[in-house]
């Protein structure tokens, strides 16, 4: 029997009681050193140099630059959280000097081959030791036992090599892409974008050969039966000279034909969507999606707005990632220099930007007279409370009156809006003042008219007198009032 005594340890798992308790010789030291379990790697028997190669293809390069992309186009913080003062410029101090968009992009590594080993490069300055270089190490110098652990590959330290805790050494960050207690190299992307790049090249090369054959007309040349061979043969070269140069020289008593070939479209098709199949696949793999490239023409933007939010998603996982990374050295840094309880946060974020559109909209409502609260302005543009002062009375002459009764005192936590709230709205006599001197007489040529007809005559003819200039203040503002208002209800 494999298991020799009884486990009393119930913390430890199933696995680890086997491991303990195997009495085979050498068994454990076979399941100690787990190789990259990767199935392309498998099957290939080749190294991690065998997808680093893939990155040098057109397909997956740009795709891989799109996605790090997505991540180092953000803007990067350090949030101060509970941090004192001083210990907060510190950690401000280190990142403002170090190139911390060159380590996201370290960072961003690990999905493509499923870990990053990255040495954090540390320097005595003053009292304190701040990081000041990080060094992407290669891949294939390390590896996993079967509990997970990270081993150097150092000959000196045979056979499993050399035990390297992060947590306690803090010499390296490891970032992995979703790692398991069955895989702990991480999930390796550029795995996925193997074979399509094969068969990309591969298609590519027949395709040339197929365009060489097929795409040039044939050259077919007629000799006469008492010709010799030599004469065969310089006649050959002279229609590979026509094919090349579009120049021969045949004898008298021969002829050439030019034949078109046709029929091979078909054929030709055959190689083009291939690739374009094989490119699309490489696109999903690592953007998890293709925007239009393989979306027809029915339904094309709605496809596209679909695949860019798969491609959000997993710029915001791979946000994650980097900020998981960060706050790891982050707290490094605290445990070498000060030993705190509470240490600042990475933020990796979108810088918000301004909707044009609205931006105008309500350029164009506030130049009727209408006012915005502070409120809205911190829903509709993001704004924090600090950021905005709003003019008093004195300071907007040209609408103190109407502005005198608005109020921007802060609501209450959880309390609804009121959309009425978010405008300096027209009350019931201020429109009926300005309304009814401009609509009384119409309403007094329908009253004594005998019908509809003669009250629209008698309209027409004293039209022109009338004042509507203020009938069309009115109704301007009234109608973006009433859109504003609808929106805000919705």
């Amino acid at each position: 029997m494999l298991f020799a005594k009884k486990i009393k340890d119930k913390e430890l798992s199933l696995f680890d009681k086997m491991i303990k308790t195997c009495d085979v010789q050498g068994m454990s030291a076979a399941i100690s050193r787990l190789p990259n379990p990767d199935i392309v790697l498998r099957k290939t028997g080749k190294g991690l140099d065998t997808l680093r190669n893939l990155t040098n293809h057109y397909q997956v390069g740009t795709c891989i630059d799109s996605r790090k992309a997505g991540v180092t186009s953000k803007l990067f913080d350090i949030v101060k959280e509970n941090t004192p003062d001083t210990h907060y410029e510190f950690y401000k101090d280190i990142f403002n000097n170090i190139d911390i968009h060159g380590l996201i992009e370290i960072i961003l590594d690990a999905p493509l081959y499923g870990f990053a080993p990255i040495e954090i490069v540390w320097e005595k300055q003053g009292k304190y030791i701040v990081p000041v270089k990080f060094e992407a190490e290669p891949q294939e110098w390390f590896h996993f036992n079967s509990e997970g652990d990270f081993f150097f590959k150092h000959k000196n330290y045979q056979p499993d090599g050399l035990l390297i805790k992060p947590d306690e050494c803090r010499k390296f960050l490891l970032p992995k892409n979703k790692p398991t207690r069955k895989n702990p190299y991480g999930q390796c992307i550029l795995s996925r974008c193997f074979w399509n790049v094969a068969f990309i090249n591969g298609g590519m090369e027949f395709w040339v050969k197929f365009t060489e054959k097929y795409g040039m007309p044939f050259m077919i040349g007629k000799y006469d039966r008492s010709m010799n061979q030599k004469e065969k043969e310089n006649l050959l070269k002279s229609l590979i000279h026509m094919v090349q140069d579009a120049v021969g020289v045949i004898p008298a008593d021969g002829s050439v034909e030019i034949v078109e070939p046709g029929g091979k479209g078909a054929s030709a098709d055959i190689y083009e969507k291939l690739i374009t199949k094989c490119e699309n696949n490489i696109s999903k793999s690592i953007l998890g999606q293709t925007l239009t490239t393989d979306v027809g023409s029915v339904g094309s933007y709605a496809a596209a707005n679909t695949h860019n939010q798969v491609r959000g998603d997993i710029i915001n996982s791979d946000t994650r990632l980097c900020e998981k990374t960060v706050n790891t050295l982050i707290q490094y840094i605290n445990e070498i220099n000060f030993n705190d309880t509470s240490v600042p946060k990475c933020s990796i974020y979108d810088e918000k930007e301004v909707d044009q559109k609205l931006a105008e909209r309500d350029n164009k409502i506030y130049n009727t007279g209408v006012r915005f609260t502070k409120k809205y302005m911190m829903k509709t543009y993001g704004y924090d409370k600090d950021d905005i002062v709003m003019l008093s009375d004195s300071d907007d002459s040209d609408f103190s009156s109407e502005a005198s009764h608005n109020s921007f005192s802060e609501p209450a936590a959880n309390e609804p809006v009121d959309p009425t709230e978010l405008f300096d709205v027209f009350t019931s006599e201020d429109l009926q003042n300005l309304i009814t001197p401009a609509l009384k007489p119409i309403i007094d040529f329908f009253y004594k008219s005998r019908d509809a007809e003669e009250a629209m005559e008698k309209l027409a003819e004293v039209y022109p007198e009338m004042n509507t200039e203020e009938l069309e203040k009115a109704l301007t503002k009234v109608i973006f009032i009433s859109e504003m208002l609808g929106r805000a209800q919705q």
